[in-house]
């Protein structure tokens, strides 16, 4: 007699369509550079042989020359390979190692607290030193290691993979790259820079437009008995404070001045350079102001925007066929005064206006621009296309 052990398993409430697909999702991103430098002491042999070289005029004048490692480009992605939760990426020449276990631990995201992991890397390359003459001929050389490491707070729950990647490894001499007489100098320093790429990955099962779909139903019998139950499908816990950072609506870049306007705390010209959302991403956003006191420089300040809120950026549709961009953040002035901040940006069919407040942590507005018309520059402010934007045939 069969026996029917139908399983219920919880449909995604969300389907797209009825397809399925194995693909290995992001769960973090990160890329940043590192840099160390090393001093390099030639040995009593290798002083010998470029004393000898600096003797011979037809030599001179000789140069040191480092020489990194040929490392992978960024992409295709497909060539980080894990092995272990330790080891990622290596080679004979350089290395990315995990060093030590994670640890869970809370940070502050747009002003909410939310639980990571703290992992500490550590950066290897070779750097092969050469001494040559003026015709390239190789006097002299000799190997040295650098090492970095470094601290990553990541998306990197259980079930994930963690992969570390250095793209690219530069070495540079500050000085004496150049020798030209007697006495050569018995050491000198590098500076060694690793690129590197650090991704969070697990296998998932997706639908179409990145939602996750489940197994079917066990609904098929059998002449057999089930002797155990298996577990349910469980996919790994999700950051989405963290990773994937929410896309911007629109952007605005360019510069522009003009005079202050109504109901401004001081009369004077206010400068704006803005960068906000390069890419559509809030990442690597800038914003700076300059303002010049029209009775004189005793309220003349820099502003520079050291963070932005991204529950505080919005963007509307305006009269005159423009997009108006707010957006508010904490930022220093250049006399160390930390202030709140507000900005909005739009540029239209009549020309560029934007505004800034600066409120201190009491809650007082220590400044207020009014609406600037910018009579010098311009500033573009665009719409970006988000997932919002697609229309999608849903049954």
């Amino acid at each position: 007699m069969g026996l029917n052990h139908k399983k219920s398993i919880p449909k995604a409430t969300n389907s797209l369509q009825e397809e399925c697909i194995r693909v290995q999702k992001v769960y973090d991103w990160v890329t940043d550079t590192f840099s160390v430098t090393k001093q390099v002491t030639f040995n009593p042999e290798q002083l010998r042989r470029i004393e000898e070289a600096l003797q011979d005029p037809a030599r001179r004048p000789l140069r040191i020359t480092c020489q990194t490692p040929v490392t992978p480009p960024a992409f295709p992605l497909s060539d980080m390979e894990s092995t272990s939760s330790r080891h990622f990426a290596e080679c004979e020449d350089f290395l990315c190692e995990q060093v030590g276990e994670k640890r869970d631990v809370t940070v502050a995201v747009n002003g909410n607290f939310v639980d990571a992991q703290l992992v500490e890397l550590l950066f290897t390359s070779e750097i092969k030193i050469a001494v040559v003459d003026r015709r390239g001929k190789v006097v002299t050389h000799l190997s040295t290691d650098a090492s970095v490491l470094e601290p990553f707070v990541l998306c990197f729950p259980d079930g994930t993979d963690l992969f570390c990647k250095i793209t690219k490894i530069l070495c540079r001499i500050p000085s004496g790259t150049v020798l030209l007489n007697s006495p050569a100098p018995t050491s000198f320093n590098i500076t060694v820079t690793f690129c590197v790429d650090i991704q969070i990955e697990a296998e998932v099962k997706l639908e179409v437009l990145a939602k996750f779909c489940s197994p079917r139903n066990n609904d098929l019998t059998a002449d057999v008995e089930m002797e155990q139950q298996c577990p349910d499908v469980e996919f790994p816990a999700q950051c989405p404070d963290i990773f994937p950072r929410p896309n911007c609506d629109c952007s605005v870049t360019g510069e522009a001045s003009g005079n202050t306007g109504r109901n401004a705390t001081v009369e004077g010209r206010l400068t704006v350079l803005a960068d906000i959302c390069p890419n559509c991403s809030l990442t690597d956003s800038s914003l700076r102001f300059s303002f010049t006191d029209a009775d004189g420089d005793e309220n003349d300040f820099t502003f520079t925007a050291e963070s932005f809120d991204q529950d505080t950026l919005n963007c509307e549709a305006c009269h005159g066929n423009g997009v108006k961009l707010t957006v508010s953040g904490v930022g220093t002035t250049n006399g160390g005064d930390e202030l709140d901040f507000n900005f909005a940006a739009v540029n239209n069919n009549f020309g560029t206006q934007f505004q800034l407040q600066l409120i201190n942590n009491k809650g007082v507005i220590k400044f207020e621009s009014g609406i600037v018309s910018a009579d010098e520059g311009s500033l573009e402010v665009e719409d970006c296309i988000t997932f919002g934007d697609l229309k999608v045939n849903r049954p």
